[in-house]
């Protein structure tokens, strides 16, 4: 019986920690030729290859998640294929298109040709950010970048047709990212964009240096986007630290609806000689709100904590390995754990460094949106972010979905 028993644990634990592979060959789609020296990698880890003479390739170590596959080369137009690894899948055959070597763009429309004078202060730090940590991150090859400017809709655009090569030597990562989209609308003051990192580990110079970077690793990854939907993803909410509150924007209409009806109360206690008026202490505790909200301010937190269950969902698959997040309005994600920094405190109104971070999110097309067990989500323009996210959730804090804080699965 011991013996079965032993076996048992062993085949849990090797269905457990089951790794997969995914391979495949890159050809030119007019000449139907090999292509060597090809890109490929899995956006957002540190798993990357490039194919050899005969066009083939592999990705081996691999876990049961969504990934996208980025197909990269400087004279190719670059091919993301989102898979599924759910086990070891047929090989692909992953055919490129050949474009000429200039920016597609720029064919339509000029660029500003003195962009990264004009522009490269503004990119580094809406893309890099102005964190601590991005005083350490570099971005290796400014000159690739492009910008245009349109006065009309007051928006800047980026691109570029290479890959972007960053160091960031506080946390010890070469970044090389293939940037899709970059804009900034200065009208509304919004920031976009989209694009597919591939992370590389750099040699520390000792054991010193090594413990830092893990150490500031940690301290990153804690209250993060990747932290807060692992956590939810694994129901530990409470456990990591994060609470979710539902927050109500309030218009000037109901404004002035409530302090009519502050008057009205008000009015009527003092006719009956000082006898309280009879109202429910919930609807009480609102108009309070309400009527203490500064005459700029059309945000009202609420105090009941949103529980886990109302905002996730079963994908409804037998093999899925994602969740749905949905709900309506916006939310706020308070991170007990860590205070607000000095560099983001600066940017408030009030300073307020006592504060813990928090950030309101929303769905930008009232969908529901995937995530995975890794802290990825799909689609990520739609989910909108208002606070310590939006400030901090930049290249020079990004992490790998494969980052594992002390050893934790």
């Amino acid at each position: 019986m011991k013996i079965n028993l032993t076996i048992l644990f062993l085949l849990v634990a090797f269905f457990t920690n089951a790794q997969y592979k995914i391979e495949g060959k890159v050809i030119d789609s007019v000449s139907q030729k090999p292509l060597s020296d090809i890109n490929i990698f899995l956006s957002h880890t540190t798993n990357g290859t490039s194919s050899n003479n005969k066009g083939e390739f592999q990705l081996s170590n691999l876990k049961q998640e969504k990934y996208e596959l980025v197909v990269s080369s400087l004279n190719y137009e670059e091919t993301i294929i989102p898979i599924s690894v759910i086990n070891n899948t047929e090989p692909f055959l992953i055919k490129l298109k050949p474009t000429a070597n200039i920016l597609k763009e720029v064919v339509v429309e000029p660029y500003d040709k003195n962009g990264w004078d004009e522009w490269g202060e503004q990119f580094k730090s809406y893309f890099i950010g102005s964190t601590q940590l991005a005083k350490y991150c570099k971005l290796l090859n400014p000159e690739v970048i492009k910008f245009r400017f349109n006065s009309k809709t007051n928006k800047l655009h980026a691109f570029t047709n290479e890959m972007l090569v960053f160091e960031n030597k506080r946390l010890g990562y070469r970044i090389r990212y293939v940037l899709s989209k970059f804009e900034i609308d200065f009208t509304y003051h919004t920031f976009s964009f989209k694009g597919y990192p591939l992370f590389e580990e750099l040699k520390p110079n000792n054991s010193k240096e090594a413990n830092r970077w893990n150490q500031l690793r940690n301290e990153t990854y804690k209250g993060s986007i990747r932290h807060f939907i692992r956590s939810l993803y694994y129901d530990n909410l409470e456990k990591d630290g994060f609470e979710i509150t539902q927050v109500r924007m309030i218009t000037d209409e109901e404004k002035n609806r409530v302090h009519e009806l502050a008057k009205a109360i008000q009015k009527k206690v003092d006719a009956d000689g000082g006898e309280k008026f009879q109202i429910e202490k919930d609807s009480l505790e609102y108009y309070n709100k309400v009527n203490s909200l500064p005459l700029e301010e059309n945000r009202l937190l609420l105090n009941n904590v949103v529980p886990r269950d109302r905002i996730i969902f079963s994908s409804g698959l037998i093999d899925s390995t994602y969740k749905n997040l949905y709900f309506e309005g916006s939310l706020q994600v308070l991170y007990k754990n860590k205070k607000i920094p000095y560099e983001y405190a600066k940017t408030l109104p009030l300073y307020r460094s006592s504060e813990y971070i928090k950030t309101d999110i929303s769905l930008r097309n009232n969908k529901p949106i995937s995530i995975y067990q890794n802290g990825n989500y799909y689609n990520g323009l739609d989910l909108l972010t208002d606070g310590y996210w939006a400030w901090s959730e930049k290249l020079a804090n990004l992490m790998p979905s494969n980052y594992m804080i002390s050893g934790k699965q």
